[in-house]
């Protein structure tokens, strides 16, 4: 097992060519335990791969990669190869109407519309996310990266609802979430220069996730509840394989 770890959860790890990579590892959580470091990574895609982040990845042996990203995204930034890697699993969630903006120069309501979608997400990703909790109820796939294109957005709620399962503080699930606006923060800048109209759908903000979690409460009472019988998340399991005791 990779027992590197950085001194605070959600800190941004060193990567040349990967944008918002992280351990999962750190965070308190249910019952006086802590999230193992070494076992759950997330980050935006790995196309841009240097030899040194092929090799960094390695030795923390990267075993299972899950793409969120839809066909396009992958047909235009392939990730690279690992040689730790068993397995990988496409579970596309369409970045859909989002996508469609950034090819127009239309001005919208971006923040409403980000408010929707993940709304909406929480309720149409559902078969994505429960395979994905699946696949986290098999230590076999451990150490594993999810990822998403830049890592805010899906690779967001997917955190949120592992965060969530394992008791993790709603109040530290935000702050997780809001790393991403200053790990991404050149990235969103250079978007930007390009699309100012798309500043809302291309920034990171906590209204965001608290609209998910909002419907969550509305439509499926409550994130418990939700994780467990909607997402299928084996809690007792990934407490096992996922925390430790605290330090």
């Amino acid at each position: 097992m990779n027992t590197e770890h950085y001194d605070e959860p959600g800190q941004l790890l060193p990567f040349e060519g990967v944008h918002n990579l992280r351990d999962l590892g750190g965070y308190p959580a249910r019952g006086g335990r802590q999230l193992r470091w070494g076992q759950l990574y997330r980050a935006g895609d790995l196309h841009c791969l240097s030899p040194r982040d092929k090799a960094a990845l390695e030795k923390r042996n990267i075993k299972t990669i899950v793409d969120f990203r839809g066909a396009e995204e992958k047909k235009q930034a392939p990730d690279g190869r690992l040689a730790t890697l068993v397995q990988t699993f496409a579970l596309p969630i369409e970045a859909g109407s989002i996508l469609d903006l950034c090819a127009t120069e239309t001005k919208v309501s971006g923040e409403a519309l980000m408010t929707e979608l993940y709304g909406r997400l929480v309720e149409i990703a559902r078969p994505q996310y429960r395979q994905f909790f699946r696949i986290l109820s098999d230590p076999g796939h451990i150490p594993l990266l999810f990822h998403c294109s830049a890592g805010k957005d899906r690779t967001g709620l997917a955190a949120a609802f592992i965060l969530s399962a394992l008791g993790v503080d709603r109040e530290r699930i935000y702050q997780d979430y809001l790393l991403s606006a200053a790990y991404l923060k050149e990235m969103i800048r250079q978007w930007l220069a390009a699309k100012p109209h798309l500043e809302a759908v291309l920034s990171v903000r906590r209204g965001y996730l608290e609209a998910a979690f909002a419907k969550i409460d509305a439509a499926f009472g409550g994130i418990n509840r939700y994780v467990q019988e909607e997402l299928g998340a084996n809690v007792a399991g990934m407490l096992e394989w996922y925390t430790e005791a605290s330090p």
